[in-house]
């Protein structure tokens, strides 16, 4: 069996410049009742984007790390020229570094997630933005003496394909109109740009919370997943985030789409992404009606999600350390 080829999303934002691959992605305000990320772009998408090539060496010069008493202090990580700054649990670090999914990290220790630090460190001059996971993964090594490989596993994964036969689509899954789809391929195009340059791309417009997010974005948040002029690439890492598993599109849909996914927060398998970005905060009630994710999936979208197993690649910690702190 072919191993099956899963790219993580991008976790977390970077402040003022453009983050790994040219995504950028906005975390609302921490605190919020309902923490949400807005993004613009893809990995597939951006993936195409020449951006210079990163010596694997490159480090922070100066790296202060201090544990952080305070946990309910909001999440944060920035960068902008010449410094970068995080306060959070040390595994959201790992995952960005990595580029992996939960459910491709095998053997971290529960503190990553639990203890979090403040770092400040100053990046060296000249550094391009999408240096940063190499900045951090040389952090993890020096720092936290970090140490892994890779090893391929059979696991349990999903395929995602649509639920009726007669290819019919839900109500909340719609072809994206001829006018968004000009306006979201000329703002990734304007995203792709700037992420060639070094520079980050526009900030999202407003858009409506409960609703469909602004043309050429999407929205996630507890118990949402939205998109408008997206494709179906686009739902299935966040699906994955929310079934910690592996989800490969298997509908045979192309084209841009607009949709609106709301389920119980409490149907999914794992908390995901937007827990760890504020475990403080409580997941919604959210409406006492709404349905499950694979009830929601069917109902609104039209898809469904079908148990398989597949090779992943995983990448297995075989040391991971608390930091000496400074």
């Amino acid at each position: 069996m072919s191993m099956v080829k899963v790219r993580a999303a991008v976790l977390f934002s970077v402040v003022a410049v453009g983050t790994m691959a040219g995504v950028r992605i906005t975390v609302a305000e921490q605190d919020q009742p309902s923490p949400q990320i807005v993004s613009l772009g893809t990995f597939s998408q951006f993936e195409q984007v020449r951006q210079p090539p990163i010596d694997p060496n490159t480090r922070f010069e100066v790296v202060s790390i201090k544990p952080l008493a305070d946990d309910t202090a909001r999440m944060l990580v920035r960068m902008t020229p010449g410094r970068f700054e995080a306060t959070m649990p040390v595994g959201l670090l790992l995952r960005q570094a990595l580029q992996k999914a939960d459910y491709q990290i095998v053997g971290a220790p529960g503190w990553i997630d639990t203890e979090r630090y403040s770092i400040s460190a100053k990046v060296p001059e000249g550094v391009p933005n999408n240096a940063v996971g190499v900045l951090l993964t040389n952090l993890l090594k020096d720092r936290f003496q970090l140490a892994t490989h890779l090893e391929t596993r059979e696991l349990p994964i999903f395929n995602l394909v649509v639920a009726r036969s007669d290819g019919r689509l839900g109500p909340d899954l719609k072809v994206t109109s001829a006018e968004c789809s000009a306006t979201s391929k000329e703002r990734l195009a304007a995203a792709t740009a700037a992420a060639g340059r070094g520079e980050r791309s526009a900030p999202p417009p407003p858009g409506s919370p409960d609703g469909l997010p602004p043309c050429g974005f999407v929205r996630n948040g507890a118990g949402i997943a939205a998109g408008s002029g997206r494709t179906i690439a686009d739902l299935v890492p966040t699906l994955a985030d929310v079934v910690s598993r592996p989800v490969i599109d298997k509908t045979g849909l192309t084209g841009m789409y607009d949709y609106l996914l709301k389920f119980a927060p409490d149907s999914a398998r794992s908390p995901g992404l937007i827990r760890l970005l504020s475990p403080e905060t409580p997941v919604p009630a959210g409406d006492g009606n709404a349905p499950s994710l694979a009830a929601a999936l069917q109902e609104q979208l039209g898809l469904k999600l079908e148990s398989a197993r597949g090779s992943v690649e995983v990448v297995v910690i075989d040391k991971i350390e608390k930091p000496t702190v400074d």
